[in-house]
């Protein structure tokens, strides 16, 4: 697993190829020390009003290379918008 400093940054990118947006934030499990979620910022879904903020659990990461790629098509797997 990555070290969640590599991860802020990056850019996110559904299984559509759709850019979802980039890793602001990464909310890790105290006791674990594990990543337990991704804040995103910006992508598309800003351009259309759902939100600018989403946050995304990574059980739904498919891989992380340059990019980050989701395992879905937006908006399956986004927790919350804000």
């Amino acid at each position: 697993m990555k070290r969640a400093d590599e991860l802020k940054g990056k850019e996110v990118i559904d299984n559509s190829g759709k850019k979802v947006g980039e890793i602001r934030d990464v909310v890790c499990d105290s006791e674990s020390n594990k990543v337990k979620s991704l804040v995103i910022t910006g992508g598309e879904t800003a351009k259309i009003g759902l939100g600018d903020k989403k946050i995304v659990s990574y059980t739904n990461v498919d891989s992380i290379g340059e990019k980050v790629i989701l395992k879905w098509s937006y908006p399956k797997f986004i927790e919350k918008n804000f």
